[in-house]
Parts: C-alpha cells; structure tokens; sequence
C-alpha cells in the first residue's frame, strides 16, 4: 500500500480498506440490520396503519428505511474501532501517515454501503408483498437525496465509532439512543404527534430532515430549501464532532500510552 501522505495515497488507502472490510466482514453479519430489522419494522408498521393514519404508505417505507439506517450505523460502524482494538491493529492504524480518519472512514464506507443496498432492496420488497410498492415521482432529485441521507449516515457512523473507543459504556449508550430515535426522530412518529416540549428535539437529528428530503423526492412535492440547509447544518456538526473525537483518540493514546478503556 502506498506510504506517501499526499490525496493518492489517502484515496489508495480508502479504497483498500474499503475492500479489506467487506472481504473481511461476513455478509450474514449485515443481514440483521440491513434485513431484518428494516423487514420488520416496516412490515408491522404498514399493516398497523389505519384508514386514518397521518402517515402515508410512502412516507412508512422511506422512514423505516432511514431508521435501519440510523440502527446500521450504531451496531454495524460503531463497532469497527472495538473489533481494531480487540485485535490489536488499531495501534498500527494511529501511526500510519495517512491517519486514523482514513482508515476508519474507508471501513466505514464499505460497512454502510452494503447495508444500505440491503435496506433499499428490503424495503422494496416489503413494498411489493404488501400491494404498496415504493413509487419515485423525481428520479434524480431522489438519488440526490439519497445520496445525501447515505452522506450524513456515514459522518455519524464515523462519530459512534469513536465513541465506542473511547467510553466502556458506549454498548449502554448505544441502546439507550435506539428507542427515542424511533420515536423523537421524525421517522416513522409524525412530529405533530410530540408534545409541545419536545418537538424542537428532532430538529438537531440529521436523518429527521433526511427523511423529509426523500419523501418530497418521492412524492414528486417542491423541496424544501430549508430543510436541506437543515440536513447540512446538522451533517456538518457531526463531523465537527467526530473530528474532536478522533484528536481525543490520539491525545490519549500519545499521552497514556495505551488505548485502554479502563
């Protein structure tokens, strides 16, 4: 592999990691949450929906979609620097010229695209065998959108890895965020439905204006400008996160001399 530091070499070693990861993480272990999580989840939503409901068959399948992707990003990419830590290649990675951002955001593209193209086939499938297939009004403002929510999945995977390294109770955390996702991001629960107090809460999650951005795609409605500067905004401020993540990570590696969690 390339020992230079200059944009070759990182594009070099983000390509190689990329592929190292896929080869090296088993298919099956993206099953779950590119399968049957998003499977589940949808399925039991669009068959609770009643005559009634505020939410569109549309609008359930794009927001379970982005909540497995949001489940994705916990359990499959925060686990990427434990697994280097437990197998004692993270050293290696932290003296490597190109860094540890690279490395980590190689792996962490290759685990979230394979989950993601798991979670779009399923999601489409659940589609068609429930007689609500998933229909596209604006093809390319979709992908664009699509494109965007994938982005800013990835920024907040890089930040959760990170976060796993550095607390012992990241597992704990991790949990805790699941449920109040679900119900605070906007996903699948119609903001409308929150009380008065907490409806400010989802404005600060990034796939809450994600899921916003693909709906109008799909339903062919003018975008939004606001909540795409929204979607940037909060994007943006993950990766400030996870870049201060990243220095703690080398700060304290350099100034203990281990990575140890206790």
């Amino acid at each position: 592999m390339t020992s230079g530091s200059g944009p070759r070499a990182h594009l070099s070693v983000l390509r190689h990691t990329m592929v190292f990861q896929l080869r090296q993480q088993h298919i099956l272990s993206a099953v779950i949450p590119g399968c049957v999580v998003p499977a589940a989840l949808c399925l039991a939503t669009l068959l609770a929906r009643g005559p009634h409901s505020l939410l569109t068959a549309r609008q359930i399948e794009l927001g379970c979609g982005v909540l497995a992707l949001w489940s994705c990003a916990i359990w499959q990419t925060g686990l990427i620097l434990r697994e280097e830590l437990a197998q004692g290649t993270l050293p290696g990675i932290l003296t490597r010229r190109t860094g540890l951002g690279t490395v980590l955001f190689g792996k962490t593209l290759g685990t979230a695209l394979r989950c993601a193209l798991l979670i779009a086939v399923t999601i489409g499938c659940v589609g068609l065998l429930t007689g609500e297939p998933l229909r596209i009004a604006d093809p390319a403002v979709f992908v664009l959108a699509a494109l965007a929510t994938f982005g800013s999945a990835l920024v907040l995977g890089a930040l959760l890895s990170c976060l796993f390294l550095l607390t012992p109770a990241a597992m704990r955390i991790a949990e805790a965020l699941v449920y109040p996702m679900s119900l605070l991001g906007g996903m699948i629960v119609p903001i409308r439905l929150l009380p008065g107090w907490l409806r400010h809460v989802p404005d600060v999650i990034s796939l809450r204006w994600a899921t916003e951005v693909l709906t109008a795609a799909a339903e062919g409605r003018a975008q939004s400008a606001a909540a795409w500067l929204c979607l940037c905004a909060t994007t943006g401020g993950y990766a400030l996160l996870a870049r201060w993540a990243f220095r703690t990570v080398l700060h304290r590696a350099r100034e203990r001399g281990t990575l140890a969690l206790s």
